[in-house]
């Protein structure tokens, strides 16, 4: 594993030591369901008295708190959770006196602070200038802040030090994307740092986008109960700009990978676009979420709907046995070929409008302040598509 890849695992939810035992409880005597590496991503279910319902992977079981490294974090941030119609997502980072600058700008990188992250760095570097990981990790701030060209040259000076595969991949990411936002102009507004090429949208065109973007925001994050604590950064490019930048699919009219970027589109598809990437951002700075999830509620709130033929198509193959469970259907799905991708958003739709449906009640902002909920209500939308 790579410095940055390491050190970013490190400070998240992952597994401490190689083989780590996986069981069905947290006793020692409890049957073993998986051995789990080192460094392996985790998400927390549920606790209960130093027992941690766990998924690594595919696999779900028990751990003790002292397997799982990063829970100090975690526990900090359940302890200081605020109420249910508080919006999440913007509680300010805790910094005990002596904590690692590196781990604390590693969380706030997870939770949508990469500005605040970049701050905390840049200081550190001025004391360090050639710890090869604080400028990776400066590096990834800038990227996810919108700060392009610096993040550039932070990379630039980790890789001279020390090369490292994963800080080598993120900066031949970041030269692509600067190479294909040359020109753009930046327009400030409350939430948003938006990019837009003035070669094709004009900058009354870029206002009224920000002001359908602020719009935007507040109805979704009212929907989700949840808001990012820091500026968003859009980019509004050309098509062949975007594909350039972001190397997507060809279907692909939108990305969000911390930041927003999308492809100029008629005004109400650019509504919608904007919308759709929205709610992954806003999704985003509550937790971790399956690719299903994030892909329905993204299509329902911007507004698409399923046509009789794709919900009929989508039935047809879950009664057959040929859909996988919802709980399998976590990776990204950005390379999918466009056969694949029709079906896969086809099953993310039909999953959000039988939670609207049958789970109203329950509500969707409920089920983002209680994650554990998720795999129950996910089985009984896999019956009801069965049905």
């Amino acid at each position: 594993m790579g410095l940055l890849a390491f050190y970013l695992a490190a400070v998240l939810l992952t597994v401490r030591e190689d083989q780590t035992a996986l069981r069905t409880g947290c006793e020692e005597g409890n049957e073993v369901v998986a051995r789990v590496a080192a460094g392996t991503p985790l998400t927390i279910r549920f606790a209960v008295n130093g027992c941690y319902a766990v998924q690594a992977g595919e696999q779900k079981g028990y751990l003790p708190g002292a397997a799982v490294a990063g829970i100090e974090g975690w526990e900090a941030e359940r302890r200081n959770a605020r109420a249910l119609d508080t919006p999440v997502g913007a509680a300010a980072v805790t910094r005990p006196a002596g904590a690692d600058p590196l781990t604390l700008a590693s969380q706030l990188i997870a939770q949508g602070r990469p500005g605040e992250a970049l701050q905390l760095l840049e200081g550190e570097l001025r004391k360090d200038p050639r710890n090869p990981i604080l400028l990776a990790v400066a590096g990834m701030a800038a990227y996810r802040a919108g700060a392009t060209a610096r993040a550039v040259g932070y990379l630039k000076d980790a890789e001279a030090i020390r090369s490292d595969p994963s800080v080598a991949a993120l900066l031949a990411r970041a030269q692509r994307e600067a190479t294909a936002d040359q020109g753009v102009q930046t327009l400030e507004t409350t939430r948003f740092s938006l990019h837009y090429d003035p070669q094709v949208m004009p900058a009354d065109v870029a206002r009224q986008l920000a002001a359908v973007l602020e719009q935007e925001y507040t109805r979704i994050s009212f929907e989700l109960g949840c808001q990012t604590a820091e500026r968003l950064s859009a980019t509004a490019q050309s098509r062949e700009a975007y594909l350039r930048a972001t190397g997507a699919a060809e279907w692909s009219g939108g990305q969000f990978d911390g930041r927003i970027r999308v492809a100029v589109l008629e005004p109400a598809e650019m509504r919608k676009t904007f919308a759709h990437e929205l709610v992954h951002a806003c999704l985003a700075a509550t937790g971790r979420w399956p690719a299903w999830l994030h892909e329905g509620l993204a299509q329902r709130l911007s507004g698409e709907t399923l046509t009789p033929a794709l919900r009929e198509t989508v039935r047809e193959a879950a009664k057959s046995g040929q859909l996988p469970p919802l709980q399998k259907m976590s990776q990204t799905w950005a390379r999918l070929t466009p056969e694949h991708a029709r079906l896969a958003y086809g099953v993310a739709l039909y999953a959000a409008e039988l939670f609207f449906a049958h789970h109203q009640d329950f509500g969707i902002r409920t089920l983002v302040r209680n994650p554990e909920y998720l795999d129950r209500i996910a089985e009984d939308i896999d019956r009801r598509m069965r049905q």
